[in-house]
């Protein structure tokens, strides 16, 4: 039996969501599950769904604590509505009927087209709103794609890995807090 590739509903929402999170971690911000749940209308027992796939497919990450949310991983570049659909629905199969190569090539080019499509370019073309109550809360952005030799990439790994540092959500103190108050005041 042949299969043809089919984009599901839960692929155009995951599409969508991670629109979203692409939008606000461009602007250095990341969003919660419980804002995107009510900016798209779904619930959050569906989105848990989306976004672990998402997460385990390393496109997204999770910030704890307060302020926490999520951000992109890589950079919206680097992310496709190909990779996207393939991590949600999976590899499309073709079978083995009469007329399969017919079907298998225009999936191919279907695919090919799909791989075209970045969220970079997406978001050059829509307009995302940030969500006003993220603007104090940011992550960190994704680092740049650099492309490194073969050799260098050896000294790196003979290197000790570099400490990752955590974003700097606000001030730590109610002391801290009272002087950032302080100043802004003005």
């Amino acid at each position: 039996m042949l299969i043809l590739m089919r984009i599901s509903s839960k692929s155009k929402i995951a599409f969508d969501v991670i629109l979203d999170i692409a939008a606000h971690t461009e602007h250095g911000h990341a969003i919660s599950m419980p804002l995107i749940s009510q900016r798209h209308g779904l619930s959050l027992s569906y989105l848990e769904l989306i976004f672990a796939v998402l997460k385990s497919s390393g496109m997204i990450r999770s910030h704890r604590g307060p302020g926490g949310g999520y951000s992109l991983v890589r950079q919206p570049e680097t992310i496709s509505l190909k990779d996207i659909v393939t991590a949600i629905d999976g590899e499309p199969n073709p079978g083995a009927e009469l007329g399969a190569e017919l079907w298998v090539d225009l999936q191919s080019f279907m695919l090919e087209k799909m791989s075209q499509i970045t969220l970079d370019k997406v978001l050059r073309e829509s307009n995302v709103k940030i969500e006003p109550s993220t603007k104090g809360l940011f992550c960190m952005k994704p680092e740049p794609k650099i492309k490194v030799s073969s050799k260098s990439a050896e000294k790196s790994l003979k290197k000790s890995p570099p400490k990752k540092l955590k974003p700097q959500l606000g001030p730590n103190s109610i002391f801290s807090f009272g002087k950032y108050l302080a100043l802004n005041k003005a």
